[in-house]
């Protein structure tokens, strides 16, 4: 996978990007401004840099003249917004490999950066932009277009009808259904009480849905403003909100506008969390777990570490489960002192370009989300495959 920096002054844009590159392998690294972006690419070399146009101090045209001169063949792709005095064409003849416009779907993001990171030829000639249709004369912003439509066909085919569904007959751990939903960047899922809160991180809001006959149906919407959902749990009438950009846990109530009963620090950037009937458990971006009591401190009563330093939680009767969403792996612990690992699993039905995003276990079915992808999927034990 590549390594790119992401070049733009507003840290909650930052972590939006990060969020879906990680997912899909990449390491990044950022920066807030036009001196600290050069000092990253001398010292690292990145495969590949995502450049806002708006900078303080250095705009985004000289910090480009900087990046080419410590690596001309980098490419690079500009962050515009409205207002820019440069056109597109501008930053293409100053060097820029590729453009895209605020705001930017993931898909079109997530597309961008496989084509021009993680080609040999791209890499190879940074200044060149290689593409299917240089052949075709079709200029760069007429290919965004079209690789914006085909992705939206695309989508619309696979979310055709209410729910997309594959049944194996006979078999329950062969189970698959999939239903259409309302949040497509989905980062947690939890049950309670017969009802499936998802937490979607751009759009920044909770969504409860009721599970019934022919899918699922939405029930409320939870807008939460500048929060980042990593994680969420709910605990009788009390939702937990994970926001690693803040480093706290909110303690929300189950009521309109999920009114905050109270932030509590992290010491790290907790991203899953989980509510077991009795502790929330949490884990941050190193992989220190803790189990807390709700309505106390959150101060934790057990704490252990878990090695693949997972982005996702969830424990059942038997077993704690554990995912790595970058990876596509699920990992299953026992429950016994250490935690000792029991097997890791890859996903049977393969969605590319829409890595897992959040999972859980509801009555021996696993509901499973996607980056990018409006559904939810609700499987059988044989969507596992142990590696």
């Amino acid at each position: 996978m590549a390594r790119i920096l992401i070049v733009d002054e507003e840290p909650d844009m930052r972590l939006a990007m990060r969020n879906v590159l990680e997912l899909r392998g990449h390491e990044i690294f950022e920066a807030g401004d036009g001196d600290s972006a050069l000092e990253i690419a001398g010292e690292n070399r990145p495969d590949l840099v995502l450049l806002d146009m708006r900078l303080p101090g250095m705009d985004g045209v000289e910090v480009l003249a900087g990046l080419k001169y410590i690596d001309k063949s980098v490419p690079v792709v500009m962050l515009m917004g409205c207002g820019h005095s440069q056109s597109a064409a501008d930053v293409l003849k100053l060097g820029a490999s590729e453009y895209l416009q605020k705001p930017f779907e993931n898909a079109q993001l997530a597309a961008t950066v496989k084509r021009l990171a993680e080609s040999p030829q791209a890499r190879a000639d940074g200044e060149k932009q290689l593409d299917f249709t240089e052949k075709s004369g079709i200029p760069p912003a007429g290919r965004r277009i079209n690789l914006r439509y085909f992705l939206a066909a695309s989508l619309a085919l696979v979310l055709a009808g209410a729910a997309v569904y594959r049944q194996v007959l006979g078999s329950s751990a062969g189970y698959y259904r999939e239903y259409s939903v309302a949040a497509a960047n989905i980062s947690a899922l939890a049950w309670a009480d017969g009802k499936l809160f998802a937490g979607d991180r751009l759009t920044q809001t909770v969504y409860r849905y009721a599970a019934e006959k022919d899918g699922l149906r939405l029930v409320e919407t939870y807008p939460l403003g500048k929060i980042q959902i990593g994680g969420i749990a709910v605990a009788g009438d009390t939702l937990y909100v994970a926001d690693p950009l803040r480093k706290t846990i909110d303690a929300r109530r189950l009521a309109p506008a999920l009114p905050l009963i109270k932030s509590f620090p992290a010491s790290g950037n907790v991203r899953a969390l989980f509510y077991d009937g009795e502790y929330l458990w949490t884990c941050d971006s190193e992989g220190n777990a803790a189990l807390r009591r709700p309505g106390s401190e959150l101060t934790p009563s057990v704490s252990f570490r878990l090695q693949e330093k997972p982005d996702q939680i969830f424990k059942d009767g038997n077993y704690l489960w554990t995912a790595v969403s970058s990876a596509g792996k699920i990992y299953r612990h026992k429950l016994d002192n250490s935690f000792t690992p029991d097997g890791v699993f890859t996903l049977k039905t393969a969605r590319p370009g829409f890595p897992l995003s959040a999972f859980a276990w509801r009555e021996g079915r696993l509901w499973l989300a996607r980056d990018g992808l409006g559904v939810i999927a609700e499987a059988g034990s044989g969507e596992l495959v142990k590696e």
